[in-house]
């Protein structure tokens, strides 16, 4: 290749030629601040480019460099087949009302390409718009109002229901937003906010929280196929507790001392395992006793499911002289608290949830049939086995469920 330079009858109007092969690139002359400007000028890709040096050699150093470059990428371009040619025009065509360069598509087509693990790329884009095709986003307090009162018409319990409430009302308040708009990070920052809660309180507002996005999905206010935000929200690690439970000692000192109230309430509790709640809701036409056994409503249970429960013999004793009532035994949520207030008065340590434990421990060993003592209690075989076995041999369930009334002495009759 050969320069050519040709400056010009008027170097300072006429511009300076760089010739290399048939590639023309022109330096132009001027002044500025008094001092002598040259100025390379080329297209590059249709766009025109300048360059401006203090000298004529270093412009023509860089003018000589822009036109070998210009040169070998035509050449490059005239090595090519002519389906190649027509391949390449055709793509520059399709690529003129996105205003992409054609070597910007490939880029973003073999990263994209990359990603999908030989998956089409346009499969990969059909799959995402049909999944959120059907979307249509909502508020978070709204979705909460939908999920409740379609739990009320599937008939679950006034409990679950109640909980559900507290957890998501107060959820929907702290985010005020389109469900879209919740991620996994904003739960668990909110979760961490929350005061007086231990690992197993928190981990049922999780719950409830997945329950609601679930809930979303299915409505299509979020995308179907796919896991929810609240399903990435990690479950705090829950410590099992000691089981604590009464003696047969204790609970007949109480049952020996208690008004009839009380006395009522201690005997459901401790001879059944039916939890506070379920005892509370109880109602007698629930107590069938030619059949023997007390019937708990899904809306009256905590898991929302119809069981049984049989009436023990010293259980029965306990009932009979209610055996013609009718309504509820007990009115309120005091009834429970008054008797464990009673059992704390006569100096008997109380653990949580002392009644249904203990007749979870006893019944267990008593019978030693984990299924039928988790279908009466509406619990788990799983944790009956982890929590209970072994707390209780079947002489301390002996005397447990032989705790019953006192028998009036038999009045004998002297003839005259």
């Amino acid at each position: 290749m050969n320069c050519h330079e040709n400056d010009g009858s008027d170097p300072r109007r006429k511009p300076s030629i760089i010739k290399v092969g048939n590639v023309r690139v022109k330096i132009y002359r001027g002044k500025a601040h008094g001092y002598d400007l040259f100025t390379v000028a080329y297209y590059s890709a249709g766009v025109r480019k300048r360059e401006t040096f203090g000298n004529l050699a270093g412009a023509k150093e860089r003018a000589n460099e822009v036109a070998v470059a210009i040169l070998n990428e035509r050449l490059a371009v005239v090595e090519l087949s002519s389906a190649e040619r027509d391949g390449y025009v055709k793509a520059v065509g399709l690529l003129r009302p996105l205003g992409m360069p054609l070597h910007s598509a490939i880029e973003e087509y073999v990263a994209a390409r990359t990603q999908l693990n030989g998956q089409s790329l346009l499969g990969a884009i059909n799959e995402h718009l049909a999944r959120h095709r059907a979307v249509t986003d909502k508020r978070v307090s709204e979705i909460v109002d939908e999920l409740l009162g379609a739990k009320e018409r599937d008939g679950l319990s006034y409990r679950y229901i109640c909980t559900l409430r507290t957890h998501l009302k107060r959820f929907a308040s702290a985010f005020q937003v389109n469900i879209s708009s919740v991620t996994t990070t904003l739960i668990q920052e909110w979760l961490a906010t929350l005061g007086g809660l231990g690992p197993r309180g928190r981990n049922n507002v999780r719950q409830a929280i997945v329950t609601l996005f679930h809930f979303a999905r299915a409505r299509h206010y979020l995308p179907k196929g796919q896991a929810t935000e609240a399903d990435d929200v990690s479950r705090t690690k829950e410590r099992a507790g000691k089981i604590g439970i009464l003696t047969p000692n204790q609970l007949a000192t109480l049952m020996r001392k208690a008004p009839a109230d009380i006395r009522l309430y201690l005997a459901l509790g401790a001879f059944t395992g039916m939890r506070a709640s379920e005892i509370l809701r109880l109602e007698w036409r629930d107590v069938n006793f030619e059949r023997g056994h007390i019937i708990v409503a899904p809306e009256k249970a905590k898991t929302a499911t119809r069981r049984l429960v049989p009436i023990q013999p010293n259980l029965m004793q306990w009932l009979s002289p209610y055996r013609n009532r009718s309504g509820a035994p007990f009115k309120s949520r005091r009834d429970a608290d008054r008797a464990i207030a009673f059992a704390k008065s006569k100096k008997i340590d109380w653990p949580g949830n002392a009644l249904r434990h203990s007749y979870a421990t006893y019944r267990l060993a008593a019978i030693a049939d984990t299924a039928r003592v988790a279908l009466e209690m509406g619990n788990s075989p799983q944790k009956l086995m982890t929590n209970y076995r072994e707390l209780a041999d079947e002489h301390d369930a002996a005397a447990w469920f032989s705790i019953a009334p006192k028998r009036p002495k038999n009045v004998v009759s002297i003839a005259a």
